[in-house]
């Protein structure tokens, strides 16, 4: 009799994988496999006819494993987002596990941006978080467990009452070890932003957050929330005078901060590569340049997915003592 695959909910997969695992293994899944490697399509974009609904699927492949990501986006219910996530053994086609996306999303882009900026900014001592949702607080938690010298925290929100709703979040999901008292909110954005070290946009914002040149010379940048044509978290002057690096070549056509720094003349010449380039570089930090910003934007890649997918598997298949 075949064995049942294995459903993992938010909470089970929550418990399987903290902000290090999921940093290790983005770590390791990119470190192991080049671009040549790993087979991802272009995302598919379904619209449901009637509906104001759209289906994105999402597959990646290795040579053992095959990830697949689905995703609903309905604007008009609560919760407007429905995800699951499948991993298949790629000899047998067979369906080892399955499980709620949502949770594993935020982790797996939160691992991605803090892998990127272990890289190019090795040292942060004060981190600006700007965003009060689920990827705001991924972000921060899996900052505080990369950078264990990391002093503050600071959190753009639009209001007291977004504040309050992070916080809770933060209380609820940062393990023990992680000191939510160095997280505060930024009443005076600007008044701190030149002191940050790193600066993450986790926000559907129209119009950029901030301008060039309020940061610090040689500030570390993530865009994370920019994943549409009319988002734009980043100022032009990112692309322009900055050190890019995206996830993916995708970002270019879908980000729409991406977008406007092309209108405004960015070349995708000046682009310093993408997370393969990053993260399988085996020569350890990359050379910082002396008073120049660093950029990585990100818009989701299904190898991402995959690779948090191919940790999980490892701790709960038939036989790990772990699992």
């Amino acid at each position: 009799m075949t064995e049942m695959p294995v459903y993992l909910d938010g909470d089970g997969l929550l418990a399987l994988l903290t902000p290090a695992e999921a940093l290790s293994a983005i770590q390791a899944f990119f470190a192991s496999h080049g671009p040549e490697q790993v087979v991802v399509p272009s995302r598919i974009h379904l619209p449901v006819p009637g509906r104001n609904t759209t289906g994105l699927y999402m597959p990646a492949a290795t040579e053992t494993f095959i990830g697949v990501k689905i995703v609903h986006l309905m604007p008009e219910r609560f919760p407007s987002v429905e995800a699951e996530v499948f991993l298949y053994d790629a000899e047998s086609g067979r369906l080892l596990f399955w499980g709620d996306g949502k949770p594993m999303t935020a982790l797996r882009t939160a691992a991605v941006s803090a892998a990127a900026s272990l890289r190019l900014m090795p040292q942060c001592k004060t981190l600006m978080v700007y965003g009060a949702g689920v990827q705001a607080a991924a972000h921060v938690s899996a900052f505080l467990s990369a950078y264990p010298g990391l002093e503050e925290v600071w959190a753009v929100t639009r209001s007291e009452e977004s504040w309050r709703r992070l916080r809770g979040s933060l209380e609820a999901a940062l393990p023990g070890n992680l000191p939510l008292d160095r997280v505060r909110r930024a009443d005076q954005p600007k008044a701190v932003l030149g002191a940050a070290d790193c600066i993450v946009t986790t926000t559907p914002a129209a119009e950029p957050l901030f301008a060039w040149e309020d940061l610090a010379p040689e500030a570390h940048v993530v865009g994370v929330g920019s994943a549409t044509h009319d988002m734009n978290e980043l100022p032009p002057e990112a692309f322009l005078e900055g050190r890019v690096w995206l996830d993916t070549e995708g970002a270019l056509e879908e980000a729409g901060d991406c977008r406007a720094a092309l209108a405004r003349g960015w070349s995708t010449e000046r682009l310093e590569g993408n997370l393969f380039d990053l993260l399988g570089n085996a020569g350890g930090n990359l050379p910082r340049e002396a008073g120049r910003r660093t950029v990585f934007k990100s818009v989701g890649h299904a190898a991402q997915d995959l690779a948090v997918l191919m940790r999980l598997w490892e701790r709960i298949r038939p036989g790990n003592p772990t699992g």
